[in-house]
C-alpha cells in the first residue's frame, strides 16, 4: 500500500506500470472504436507535455493504435524513458517551452499541451506560467509555418471563458470576464493570447490551426504529485485516505476521464476547421461534491469539509460554474465512451490495481 509521502521512485514506478493495466488499456481499445485514426498512418507526429494528464494518455492511445511515430517533447529523459521505454513507435525529443526550440525532425502533425498548468504556481511563478504557455506556442507556430507542417494544434484550457453570468455551459464563441488584476489570472491570460497567436498565424500565414479547450480532466494518467483536486482525491481515495474538501463543492464542471479526452483531442486534430476552437469535456455537467461522493464510494472512504488555508484558497480556480458544451466536437463525430461515474471509478481501480503490484 501506498503512503501519503509519495516520492518521486514510486510515481515512476506507477507511471511506468500505467501501461500494463488491463482496465487501462480496456479502456484505451474500447474509446478507440469511436475515432476512426486512419488518417495517421504512417504519419509523424511531435507531442510536447507528453508526460502530462491529458498528452499522455494521448500518447497511450498512439501506441495502442500502433501505425503512427510518435515524439514526445520532454525535458526528463529518465522519466520518459521510464514511462514509455521499450515502445519502438515512441522517440524522446529534449524539449522545453521556456528554452526555444532545437526541432532537427519534421513532423506531420504537433500537438502543444506543454506548459505550467497547476494552480499553486499561477501565483508563485506568474512570469513563468505566462512565458511557457505564449513563447512556448510561438517557437512552434513558426515552425510549423517554415517546414509546413499540415496542422498544430493547441491545449488551451477552459480557463479562457472566464466568470459565467449564466447558468447555461460555455459554447466555443461566448466568454465572461478574466480579472487581469488579479495575479491568478496569468494562466488564462496566456491561454487566451497563445489561442490568439495561433488564429493569427492561420489567417496570416496560411498555418493550419486547431485549438482544444479541455474542461476539467481526470485520469490514472495524472501524476501523483498532482495536487488538482479531480486528481488529488483520485489517487487519495485509491490510498484508503479520507477526502477533505475546502469547500461546499458546488461548483459547475464538465469532468471528463483523460482517455476520452484523448479520443476528442484527436478527433478535433484530424476533423477540425482550422483557426476554430474546440471544447473538450463530457455531456454531463458534475458538482466538485459529485465528483468527490464518487471517488469516496469507488475507495470507500469518508468525505469530509474541512477550512482552506490561505494558500489553497489563491489557488482556487475563481470559475463557480465552467460547465461547456461538447456538441461542436460532437458535429465531428465524436461520442463519449464513459459516463462520469465510469470514469471516475475506474481511475480508482486502475490506481488500486497499480498500487498492488508495488
Amino acid at each position: 500500500m501506498w503512503t501519503s509521502e509519495c516520492d518521486n521512485k514510486v510515481e515512476r514506478e506507477y507511471q511506468m506500470k500505467l501501461i500494463e493495466s488491463k482496465q487501462y488499456i480496456n479502456d484505451l481499445e474500447k474509446a478507440m472504436k469511436n475515432i476512426d485514426l486512419s488518417g495517421l498512418d504512417g504519419k509523424s507526429i511531435f507531442i510536447t507535455g507528453g508526460l502530462g494528464l491529458i498528452c499522455s494518455a494521448i500518447v497511450d492511445v498512439l501506441i495502442c493504435y500502433g501505425k503512427t511515430n510518435i515524439c514526445v517533447g520532454a525535458r526528463d529523459e529518465q522519466r520518459f524513458q521510464e514511462r514509455f521505454g521499450g515502445c519502438d513507435r515512441v522517440k524522446f525529443v529534449p524539449y522545453d517551452a521556456l528554452s526555444g526550440l532545437n526541432l532537427t525532425m519534421k513532423p506531420d502533425y504537433i500537438i502543444h499541451g506543454a506548459g505550467l498548468a497547476s494552480p499553486e504556481l499561477y501565483t508563485s511563478m506568474p512570469v513563468e506560467t505566462v512565458l511557457s504557455n505564449f513563447d512556448g506556442v510561438h517557437s512552434l507556430l513558426e515552425f510549423a509555418k517554415i517546414n509546413k507542417v499540415n496542422r498544430l494544434l493547441y491545449v488551451s484550457s477552459s480557463e479562457v471563458y472566464g466568470k459565467k453570468t449564466t447558468e447555461e455551459p460555455f459554447v466555443e464563441d461566448t466568454y465572461g470576464e478574466v480579472d487581469i488584476d488579479n495575479i491568478r489570472s496569468s494562466y488564462a491570460i496566456a491561454k487566451r493570447a497563445s489561442e490568439m497567436l495561433c488564429k493569427a498565424y492561420a489567417s496570416e500565414y496560411g498555418v493550419e490551426t486547431i485549438i482544444v479547450r479541455p474542461g476539467h480532466i481526470y485520469g490514472p494518467s495524472a501524476k501523483s504529485s498532482d495536487k488538482r483536486i479531480s486528481s488529488d482525491f483520485a489517487f487519495k481515495a485509491a490510498r484508503g485516505e479520507k477526502l477533505e474538501m475546502k469547500s461546499a463543492g458546488l461548483q459547475k464542471r464538465s469532468y471528463c476521464y483523460s482517455v476520452d479526452c484523448a479520443i476528442q483531442i484527436l478527433t478535433a486534430l484530424l476533423k477540425g476547421e482550422s483557426g476554430q476552437a474546440y471544447n473538450i469535456g463530457h455531456d454531463t455537467v458534475t458538482t466538485i461534491r459529485k465528483m468527490a461522493e464518487i471517488y469516496a464510494e469507488a475507495g470507500m472512504v469518508e468525505l469530509i469539509i474541512a477550512e482552506p488555508t490561505e494558500a489553497e484558497l489563491k489557488a482556487f480556480n475563481p470559475m463557480n460554474n465552467s460547465s461547456l458544451n461538447n456538441s461542436k466536437i460532437k458535429g465531428l463525430g465524436y461520442r463519449d465512451t464513459f459516463s462520469v461515474e465510469e470514469g471516475l471509478g475506474h481511475t480508482v481501480e486502475i490506481l488500486k490495481e497499480l498500487s498492488a503490484k508495488m
